[in-house]
């Protein structure tokens, strides 16, 4: 008995050697091979085995509210020694309520300038304000982590000499990337972005063990939006997400939405990728492998899939600079798991800031109550020969609206164009059933979504349904102002990787 319990034992660690050794080896093996779907998640992993940087700035006591201000250098980033600066530093904010018991944090995506030009200043985050932070820490009893400077910027590619940042730091290192997918697989910027959030909850769990944190909401606006996603694809700690305005998940097939809508143009929001020609590259295999690493939705059929079932509050703008307000059409039904969608009525890309805070708010509330998320069921069919809306909710709303809006000359329902949408009181059936019909307008094209308030605050909606729904315009829509432009749509070209290929866009 003796003789088999040494054996045992001291087998043991042979076991679990061979056991991690394994392990190590199937890890090694997903990182070497050529499967653009791990890229995210192994550089994530590889950055998590070198030291944490990170210093204690100031510490402040607040009504309510312990406020502590760190540095953190997250990583080195410079593919190919393409980019500079290399260092990735942020400033982290962490507001902990007095008498905060929660184990679960909420991480805020902040954006900001930390390497400033002869001409513009580094400046704070203007996404989330400090108060905007306070309030929600102090309204959920949460503890809230704000991360600036996500990305990094400006940064310049090639030594070329331009600063560039948020969407032309974006569309340069896609440009880059597509010229070399394989020799630049951490090149596009999403994936320092998102390993920098990583790396924040994993500071964040060293500088207040006393806390216990071990999971974490997630939210952003924008490409922080975008980033949002993509943490919680990579990391296991993220227990719900808050994506804002970044409405083209399945991303190909949402830029050609995109394209017909504006009846073969872009918006003029498009203009940084346009710069790059990313429109031009969409038919590339370069754009393919890009995507393989970017576009959420493409991990559904990865290892990964389950990630994508964690709660998710999806708040798009119903008059977006950048997407169309159908462009949920091509993925929101894919998404496994708890999701619910809020439209935020006449609110353009930037105008989301308006609806963050209440979201936010209700939405982590529901978590930590384990309060059930309102479910919408919507779908259309035809009663009485009329095309109708029909809406089953999950529980009885507050109060439920619709809105709708016009646009006699074109399918162009921005902000900046001057469209606005028109709410309608509805009347609700004692079994939560909501019943509207939907009739095409006899010129151009009408937006309509269902907006439900329920008695928290929550707020949740239908997606948009954009009638005459399979119609495209032939021209432009018309411009009023600057910001309500277009952009002239251009031939895609079809780029092999091939060395070639590569010197020839190098030289470009």
């Amino acid at each position: 008995m003796l003789h088999y319990l040494t054996v045992l034992i001291f087998g043991l660690p042979w076991l679990l050697s061979n056991s991690c050794l394994a392990q190590a080896d199937v890890e090694s093996t997903k990182c070497s091979d050529t499967d653009f779907s791990h890229v995210l998640s192994c550089y994530k992993d590889q950055l998590a085995t070198k030291p944490l940087i990170y210093n204690l700035l100031s510490q402040e006591n607040l009504p309510g509210l312990e406020w502590r201000r760190y540095q953190l250098t997250s990583q080195y980033w410079t593919p190919e020694d393409l980019v500079s600066p290399a260092a990735w530093q942020h400033e982290v904010e962490v507001f902990i309520p007095e008498g905060s018991t929660s184990t679960q944090g909420l991480v805020v995506i902040n954006n900001g300038i930390n390497h400033g030009t002869e001409t513009v200043p580094a400046s704070g985050p203007t996404d989330f304000s400090i108060e905007t932070l306070q309030n929600i820490a102090r309204s959920t009893n949460t503890p809230v982590i704000a991360i600036s400077t996500i990305p990094n910027q400006y940064l310049e590619y090639q030594q070329d000499g331009t600063p560039r940042k948020e969407d032309y730091s974006v569309a340069r290192s896609w440009s880059l990337f597509m010229a070399a997918p394989e020799e630049r697989s951490t090149l596009p910027l999403h994936i320092p972005m998102t390993a920098a959030v990583s790396q924040v909850m994993t500071m964040v769990q060293h500088a207040l063990p006393e806390k216990s944190l071990d999971s974490f909401v997630v939210t952003g606006l924008s490409k922080r939006g975008w980033t949002t996603w993509l943490t919680a694809i990579t990391d296991s700690r993220v227990s719900a997400i808050a994506p804002f305005v970044i409405d083209l998940l399945n991303t190909r097939i949402g830029l050609e939405h995109m394209y017909q809508s504006y009846g073969g143009n872009w918006p003029i929001a498009f203009a940084p990728y346009y710069q790059d020609e990313i429109d031009k590259k969409l038919e590339t295999p370069g754009f393919t492998k890009l995507m393989q690493i970017i576009d959420p939705l493409q991990y559904l059929d990865t290892e990964y899939q389950a990630r994508l079932s964690i709660p998710k509050y999806i708040i798009n703008a119903s008059g977006d600079d950048f997407y169309v307000p159908d462009n949920t059409d091509f993925y929101y039904d894919k998404l496994p798991g708890v999701k619910v969608l809020r439209v935020a009525p006449n609110s353009s890309h930037y105008g989301i800031t308006a609806f963050s805070e209440q979201s936010l708010i209700t939405f982590v509330k529901r978590l930590h109550q384990s309060t059930s998320m309102p479910q919408i069921n919507a779908s259309i069919g035809m009663k009485d020969k009329i095309q109708t809306l029909t809406v089953q909710l999950s529980e009885a709303p507050e109060k439920a609206v619709l809105w709708v809006a016009v646009n006699p000359d074109a399918r162009d329902f921005r902000y900046a164009c001057g469209v606005r949408y028109t709410e309608f009181p509805l009347a609700i059936t004692p079994e939560k059933t909501i019943e509207v019909a939907l009739t095409a307008p006899t010129t151009g094209w009408q937006a309509t979504f269902i907006e439900a308030t329920f008695d928290d605050g929550f707020v949740a909606t239908t997606p948009v349904y954009v009638l005459p729904k399979e119609s495209y315009p032939s021209t432009a829509p018309p411009t009023i102002g600057a910001a309500c432009k277009t952009l002239p749509g251009r031939k895609p070209i079809a780029i092999e990787n091939t060395p070639s290929a590569v010197e020839m866009n190098m030289s470009s």
